[in-house]
């Protein structure tokens, strides 16, 4: 058995050199898979910062002022990136990778503070690509789940189009909000601002194939913004390739659409050829 405990944490820039360094070290000692958003890393830093770390780690960075995010290996388990998607803006970060003998895809999210369901459409579609079975999405969405729960003294509800957004996508890739499942009634808060306003923007998505794989998850306390972690216990045995899940959104691509036909058509005039068989086309 192996837990691999998981950690997203808004560290609100990294550009301060004693920041970092204290950063890197806090959670490479807590954490064996390290999510950081809002990094404000250049490409320029991206092998400092790696030299910094120590370990292996994937940078999405913008520019020194915003944005950026990293995934932070330890040396502790053994894993191997098969791809990457690595977005140019700083906004996300997508893997597709083996931990143990488990085929996941693993990515970590910068939400736009805007209304912004494109963005999220755009992840949707980037996940899909690898059609792994089984996905872990942690970051900060900018976007609360449930404006009645998991928000404290706002006054209107911000990005009503991502959140439906966002519903939607849970929906299509089977993705559940695990901590909210596992604690329905409870208000816990990931951000702090000012008018003492709460919320909980940073959170873990899962698929309910690996949710039997859950030992635990909390939300840390920090200064402005808390680290939200999961463990996650693989077992050593070798697992099959799970649930089949059909991606619907090829639904609305005429191309995939047309070789379909075109798929169709071949079989029934192949068949057609065939005295033996009766198809009836209509």
């Amino acid at each position: 058995m192996l837990t691999i405990t998981i950690g997203s944490v808004n560290c609100r820039g990294l550009s301060e050199t004693v920041k970092r360094i204290d950063i890197f070290t806090k959670y490479k000692d807590l954490y064996d898979i390290t999510i950081l958003v809002d990094t404000h890393s250049s490409s320029e830093k991206e092998k400092q910062w790696l030299h910094e770390w120590g370990y292996v780690g994937k940078f999405s960075s913008y520019s020194s002022k915003s944005r950026g995010v990293a995934i932070l290996f330890k040396n502790t388990f053994e894993f191997k990136i098969h791809e990457e998607t690595i977005d140019l803006m700083g906004n996300f970060i997508i893997l597709d990778i083996t931990i143990q003998d488990y085929r996941i895809t693993l990515a970590a999210i910068y939400g736009p503070n805007n209304d912004d369901p494109v963005f999220f459409e755009n992840i949707k579609h980037k996940i899909s690509h690898y059609s792994n079975s089984s996905i872990v999405v942690a970051g900060d969405w900018n976007v609360v789940q449930d404006y009645d729960m998991d928000t404290l003294h706002y006054r209107s509800e911000n990005n009503p189009q991502s959140k439906a957004k966002i519903h939607e996508v849970m929906h299509e890739l089977d993705l559940l909000d695990i901590w909210r499942q596992q604690h329905p009634f409870d208000n816990r808060y990931s951000w702090r601002g000012p008018n003492h306003k709460q919320s909980r923007l940073d959170y873990f998505m899962i698929t309910s194939d690996i949710e039997a794989f859950v030992v635990s998850l909390d939300i840390g306390i920090s200064y402005r913004s808390d680290p939200v972690l999961i463990n996650l216990r693989f077992s050593s045995q070798i697992r099959g390739k799970g649930t089949w899940k059909f991606n619907n959104s090829l639904l609305r691509e005429t191309e995939f659409i047309e070789k379909v036909k075109g798929d169709i058509k071949t079989v029934i005039d192949e068949y057609e050829s065939d005295p033996s068989m009766e198809i009836n086309s209509s």
